[in-house]
């Protein structure tokens, strides 16, 4: 039973670090919607110089979503208890994670 709440929490740490990238390039393209180049050098700004590739960073976060969600599919079936809320993760990981693959396209 507490392995099963960790798997979840590590689950949900990961996908919150995912929807933080989101933001991320949310509020960069935000402030400039008119100029992508812009708006995605404002986004890549935010992270450290050794990171700055939007290929890269978009394929870390599909693996992360794919992580999370292959967690949360598991615990949908383990737990009753954890039954609802792992589905709905799962649900929100697999609409991010078609999000992320078709903007890698």
């Amino acid at each position: 039973m507490k392995k099963q709440h960790f798997l979840f929490g590590i689950a949900i740490i990961i996908l919150i670090a995912v929807l933080a990238d989101l933001y991320l390039w949310f509020v960069a393209a935000g402030n400039s919607p008119d100029d992508f180049e812009y708006a995605r050098a404002q986004y890549l700004y935010n992270y450290p110089e050794s990171l700055r590739n939007a290929r890269w960073l978009t394929a870390f976060s599909i693996l992360l979503l794919t992580a999370s969600g292959f967690i949360f599919l598991n615990l949908r079936n383990s737990n009753r208890g954890l039954r609802v809320a792992a589905s709905v993760m799962g649900l929100v990981c697999a609409v991010l994670l078609i999000w992320k693959i078709f903007s890698l396209m």
